[in-house]
């Protein structure tokens, strides 16, 4: 639980006893690859926060599935949309790897936010870090080619040596014969 207890006082900047009360509310769940936390059409109530594996969080749409983000080890996050609004989600969450991920669900959480400042900053600060990267995932697909798109992914993310390019593709907008061709040019 290293990982999580280390990004939690990251993020809170709260008190050593103030980052073991999140803690302490936090349940493991030990994944197997293929295994889902949520399910489109599901209600997403629950915060989830990765110890070790990938999480890999995508859509289905005319009978393909796009990938919206891979969460690896360090990563908090939820399905904002699912879990604020306790509506369907939209979106799967699946193993794509064995993973170990700890949960709090929504009630305990809302109960937390109330008593502990900290875990209101880890919030937040989670939810900045989520707009941000999406801000980022706009601007990219409104006005970057795709090479541009590749080299960011590769930059920034570190994916394409542990994940299929298929995922890779999907999340950048591309087809997969279309990032073979970009790899090659690179190579």
């Amino acid at each position: 639980m290293q990982n999580i207890k280390n990004e939690i006082a990251r993020l809170s900047s709260g008190s050593s006893d103030q980052v073991d009360n999140i803690v302490g509310q936090l349940k493991m769940v030990r994944l197997d690859k293929g295994d889902f936390l949520l399910k489109e059409g599901q209600i997403c109530k629950q915060y989830f926060f990765v110890e070790t594996g990938a999480i890999r969080l995508y859509y289905h749409k005319n009978e393909q599935d796009y990938t919206v983000w891979i969460g690896t080890a360090g990563q908090i996050f939820t399905d904002l949309e699912s879990y604020l609004d306790q509506s369907k989600s939209r979106i799967n969450f699946e193993a794509i790897e064995p993973a170990v991920v700890y949960v709090m669900d929504k009630n305990s959480s809302d109960q937390l936010a109330i008593d502990c400042n900290a875990y209101n900053t880890l919030l937040r600060k989670t939810v900045e870090i989520a707009f941000v990267s999406l801000s980022k995932n706009v601007i990219s697909f409104q006005s970057e080619a795709a090479s541009d798109r590749y080299r960011r992914v590769e930059t920034e993310k570190n994916w394409l040596q542990f994940f299929p390019l298929r995922y890779i593709s999907s999340f950048i907008g591309i087809t997969q014969s279309s990032l073979s061709r970009l790899r090659a040019k690179r190579d």
